[in-house]
């Protein structure tokens, strides 16, 4: 295994694929992703989690632009990360 450190966030990352090291770990390219998305996109999406995790992964599919498998985990992560979890009516 390769390891390294983020260069955005300085989390310690480790592959077997040489072309990913040094290159930013999964959740600041999802930040990346989400800040490019538009505040409808956000609600959409946040929504769609809070309904369960899978209406959240196809609600990220169905954005414009599309966030596919695998990095939809990590913008789902992301937003688990933020307090939007399934099952949380109250936000």
């Amino acid at each position: 295994m390769l390891h390294w450190l983020c260069p955005h966030c300085g989390v310690r990352c480790e592959t077997s694929l040489p072309e990913r090291v040094n290159t930013p770990c999964g959740l600041c390219v999802a930040t990346a992703t989400w800040e490019q998305l538009p505040a409808a996109a956000h609600r959409m999406i946040d929504d769609a989690i809070r309904r369960g995790n899978i209406p959240g992964l196809l609600a990220m599919r169905a954005a414009d632009p599309p966030i596919n498998l695998p990095h939809a985990m990590d913008a789902l992560e992301y937003r688990h990360q933020a307090g939007v979890r399934p099952g949380d009516a109250s936000s």
